[in-house]
């Protein structure tokens, strides 16, 4: 790391999703406002703004940084440092007024995340974390859980926005996850998923078909949580991925399933 201290990162990190998070929470009422819709995924004007909301306070300390975000990208040519932001995940859930999403802000430095916050605005839950510290839930600190086989876990999981036919390679995936977890949950939000990985309230993850965004800042909470995190590249993007998390002792049979079906 050079001069800027991890803890101004996360500082930075947790006001940014903590603003965008708020703008999101105080315009309900505006929750079905959609710039665009898709078979399986809708783009909410709320999505827009609380990304700018999200960017101009990174802006104010770091002018030079550069921004990666869902909905807008900024590469900076004259800093090694880029956030990493996703402004609602969990935006069906949001639309429907269900509980369960996210504002989610990280920070990479030549490459690597170093700092991230995701903030749940409904629950008033701040997961956090950065290079040098535990993840932590409201301050205190946070540790996945210590189950040791697949056939006594609770996997949480997503079905992928680009699903298209019975036959894709993620069908399989989640049918074996089924099969061979105790159970597995759909709610919704890949970050807070991840995020009660971290916390030991779930453990496992398994998603195909997400973005870095989804993943960045609570990936990294999960790693600092103890969990391990696994990712494979897809060709639906440059930063979309196959993402797995859990223990030591689960990530190998999910990773086994992830090499029988993909």
């Amino acid at each position: 790391m050079n001069d800027i201290a991890l803890t101004h990162l996360l500082d930075v990190a947790i006001c940014a999703s903590d603003a965008a998070g708020k703008h999101a929470l105080n315009n309900t009422d505006r929750r079905t406002e959609a710039s665009e819709t898709f078979t399986h995924d809708v783009k909410l004007v709320l999505d827009m703004e609380c990304q700018k909301i999200a960017e101009e306070i990174i802006a104010q300390e770091f002018p030079d940084h550069g921004i990666l975000g869902e909905e807008d990208e900024r590469p900076s040519l004259s800093s090694a440092y880029e956030w990493i932001i996703d402004p609602i995940d969990g935006t069906m859930n949001y639309t429907h007024n269900l509980p369960y999403w996210c504002s989610s802000v990280a920070v990479r430095h030549q490459g690597k995340v170093v700092a991230g916050c995701v903030n749940a605005p409904v629950f008033n839950d701040y997961y956090t974390a950065h290079a040098d510290d535990a993840a932590r839930l409201n301050g205190e600190p946070i540790r996945v859980s210590e189950a040791e086989h697949l056939q006594d876990a609770m996997v949480l999981s997503g079905l992928s926005k680009h699903m298209s036919s019975p036959r894709e390679p993620h069908f399989d995936m989640f049918r074996m996850l089924a099969l061979n977890a105790r159970k597995v949950r759909i709610n919704g939000s890949a970050a807070l998923d991840l995020c009660n990985v971290a916390a030991g309230n779930g453990d496992g993850f398994f998603e195909t078909g997400i973005y870095l965004w989804d993943y960045a800042a609570a990936g990294l909470i999960a790693e600092k949580a103890g969990g391990v995190v696994s990712l494979y590249p897809e060709e639906n993007g440059p930063h979309c991925a196959t993402v797995l998390c859990a223990n030591e002792h689960i990530i190998d049979s999910l990773r086994a399933i992830h090499t029988k079906c993909a």
